[in-house]
């Protein structure tokens, strides 16, 4: 099952003639791996080194609340914040459960292994209606986790070689999972002025997002990651974009949901790391994810 599934078919199924008004599964990192249209939406337009936002949720805000389940209380000063909304926290689980009120209604944000679930309510609908649904539901465990895929699939050894480095990025620009070899994208958000730390930028995953829809875009200049330069091959239109630098290269394949990245250098061929990418792509894509 997909991500998106669990966010359409469990948590915002019906409980008793009601539903919730929002809903969304989150990575510790802030990443968005399914939401509901009516969820805060995070969107950011970067220009001349401005951040203008799009949508309400903040990465603030995430860090906010992972913080509190690493530090209980530390939310109680000053409230939980999402999208822009405040809710006074009222009794949950310690590093487990946070439950917040907001006049009629509330939130309620369960923690796992990897993620948080997150379930916005209103009246007619409970607390309680709320807190089964967010809290009841069980991942199936036939789902191996993102990192996973990456570190067990992606990375693993063929022919006695592997790639560079490789990732998991949704087509939104999230970043599911990555090796610690990927580009990687942290911003510091200071008075609305953004400072990058690592490479990656979300105009370069814009980019080959665009090409992907618009096959050929990325011919003129060529694709762009981490500030690198690679040369765009032949690949498959709509789904696998190839790029070439030197004696290594880029192959990018795209699935339902999210886009595999893998990179290359010698001794590994092009073909190599074309196996191993879109490989797990077709996977994926059989797996409506």
């Amino acid at each position: 099952m997909s991500w998106q599934s669990y966010v359409d078919d469990h948590l915002m199924c019906d409980i008793d003639g009601q539903h919730l008004t929002a809903a969304a599964i989150i990575g510790h990192d802030g990443s968005v791996w399914a939401q509901s249209s009516t969820f805060p939406q995070f969107r950011i337009s970067i220009t001349s080194n401005m951040i203008d936002w799009f949508g309400e949720f903040k990465p603030e805000e995430i860090a906010a609340i992972m913080k509190d389940f690493d530090e209980p209380g530390s939310l109680a000063p000053t409230g939980l914040h999402l999208g822009g909304i405040k809710y006074m926290v009222i009794m949950g689980e310690q590093g487990a459960v946070i439950r917040g009120k907001k006049g009629a209604g509330g939130i309620t944000v369960k923690k796992t292994g990897a993620a948080m679930i997150f379930g916005i309510y209103d009246e007619p609908m409970t607390p309680g209606q709320c807190n089964i649904i967010v809290e009841r539901i069980q991942f199936n465990r036939k789902i191996m986790s993102w990192q996973s895929y990456v570190d067990d699939h992606l990375m693993c050894d063929i022919d006695g070689q592997h790639l560079t480095a490789a990732a998991i990025i949704g087509h939104d620009g999230s970043v599911w999972a990555q090796s610690s070899t990927f580009p990687q994208f942290r911003i510091s958000i200071t008075s609305n002025m953004i400072d990058w730390f690592g490479e990656f930028k979300p105009e370069e995953i814009a980019a080959i997002m665009k090409d992907f829809d618009e096959p050929g875009s990325l011919a003129p200049t060529g694709l762009h990651l981490g500030g690198i330069k690679y040369m765009v091959i032949m690949g498959e239109q709509g789904a696998v974009i190839r790029g070439k630098k030197g004696a290594g290269g880029i192959t990018v394949k795209k699935t339902g949901a999210a886009m595999i990245f893998g990179i290359y250098d010698e001794p590994m061929t092009p073909g190599q790391c074309n196996i191993i990418v879109e490989r797990l792509g077709d996977y994926l894509i059989d797996q409506n994810l």
